[in-house]
């Protein structure tokens, strides 16, 4: 399949080398990020401590004052380093967030769909502003000579990646963790009895991508259908866009999760923990005019909390009144006999 990317650079069957323009302007990710913070930190930590002992040892000046000054630079550098380079506050606060969830994550944490489309294609919309879909690519079986199978599989894939690189939709690859992906014909070499387990265990029948865009659905629905149409020129038989009850299954397996309510992640999207100190939206009006309530005004929380105060009290106050009543009845009881 042509898509306007035919030339030099396109790899050839049985290839082993080819030329690529490449430009380096590479800030580094996360990970680079975390090792340049290591690094820096074992630095300074030796500079700053030879210089301690070099304060410490000093000729001049009273001995006593001298190792006092050297433990006080060499204390203060080790707070630079704990919570300047290292952030140790940011990990700190993240750990103790952990135990007070028991180690278990908010669904506002794992979840940004605040609205999923009841009709096909199923569009998702993001609290970030973006809209997407979930697209499942079924997987064909290889038959024949596997290397050239192979060799125009990737090929088709990155006929569909070129597509999306021109375009304004993002692709991602969803990494299904339920199973470990290797090709149907690895499983069928496998004693007969033992093939219906092989296969659940070894082999993944599907991959998931996750398109997004911002602006118009119609025209990013255009674009997706061409990247699909690449896509099932590679080994893919068919393809399949997600609902909410497929996203159910997804966001269990995904997460690790016994159970995953989609309807309770949606109407939670927008919820913030108590740092957060933005804009916190209260509706969303679709374009029908619709309105939906995503959360409540300081004056609704302030009048729940007070109505939430009475209730407790009047709660106490019922169980101290039953008490009593229970107290007297025995004593009268007591008295009779």
């Amino acid at each position: 399949m042509s898509t306007g990317y035919d030339n030099g650079m396109r790899p050839k069957m049985g290839a082993t080398s080819m030329s690529l323009p490449i430009t380096f302007d590479y800030s580094g990710g996360r990970r680079e990020s975390n090792r340049s913070r290591k690094f820096w930190s074992v630095i300074v930590s030796i500079i700053c401590f030879i210089v301690g002992l070099g304060i410490m040892f000093n000729k001049q000046g009273s001995f006593f004052f001298n190792i006092l000054y050297g433990l006080v630079f060499m204390f203060a550098a080790s707070l630079f380093v704990r919570f300047i380079l290292l952030k140790e506050a940011k990990v700190r606060r993240a750990y103790i967030s952990l135990l007070d969830s028991d180690y278990e994550k908010d669904n506002s944490d794992i979840w940004g769909i605040y609205s999923i489309e009841d009709q096909y294609p199923f569009y998702c919309r993001f609290r970030n502003g973006k809209s997407g879909l979930f697209v499942r690519l079924n997987k064909d079986v290889i038959l024949g000579k596997f290397s050239e199978a192979q060799f125009e599989h990737y090929e088709a894939i990155s006929d569909a990646l070129n597509v999306a690189g021109g375009s304004k939709v993002q692709i991602c690859h969803v990494d299904y963790m339920d199973n470990v992906g290797t090709d149907l014909k690895d499983v069928l070499t496998d004693i007969f009895t033992y093939q219906q387990e092989q296969m659940m265990e070894r082999v993944t029948t599907f991959d998931i991508y996750l398109f997004m865009w911002n602006g118009s659905d119609i025209n990013a629905w255009s674009t997706i259908q061409r990247i699909l149409s690449c896509f099932l020129e590679a080994n893919y038989r068919s393809y399949h866009v997600l609902d909410q009850t497929d996203l159910r299954e997804l966001g269990k397996v995904l997460f690790n999760l016994h159970d995953f309510s989609v309807n309770e992640a949606i109407s939670t999207a927008f919820t913030t923990n108590d740092s957060y100190s933005g804009i916190t939206p209260i509706s969303l009006v679709k374009a029908d005019g619709e309105e939906i309530k995503l959360g409540k005004t300081f004056e609704e929380k302030k009048l729940e909390r007070e109505q939430k105060i009475k209730a407790e009290e009047a709660r106490k106050a019922e169980i101290k009144r039953r008490k009593a009543e229970k107290k007297n009845k025995k004593n009268k009881k007591k008295e009779e006999d």
